[in-house]
């Protein structure tokens, strides 16, 4: 399968994006907000490349959401979240005073 040059960069773009995401993510989120969050990112990821590589239609914009999507969600999974920098970032830009929650409680 040939990837384009949209789709390539969704990627790229995609893997780079979960720290900019953890700045506006709150840790107070419940999950599904927060994937429904990155989900609005993919979108803006995969539209935005498709349109800024001439490639704006049907399915390179499908295609590119997609990319930016899986990318997203396997950079935050694999080196984001377990190295800890996602996290923390989440912990450092939230706007919840008082003591922070244990992790895994609302």
């Amino acid at each position: 399968m040939h990837l384009t040059n949209a789709e390539l960069w969704a990627a790229a773009l995609g893997y780079a994006l979960p720290p900019v995401i953890a700045i506006v993510v709150q840790p107070r989120w419940s999950g599904p907000v927060k994937g429904i969050f990155m989900l609005l990112v993919a979108v803006a990821d995969g539209a935005g490349t498709a349109y800024f590589n001439d490639d704006f239609a049907g399915k390179p914009i499908t295609t590119g959401i997609l990319t930016a999507a899986v990318a997203i969600g396997l950079a935050y999974h694999t080196l984001w979240r377990p190295s800890g920098i996602a996290p923390r970032i989440e912990a450092a830009t939230s706007t919840q005073t008082g003591t922070p929650a244990a992790p895994g409680t609302p």
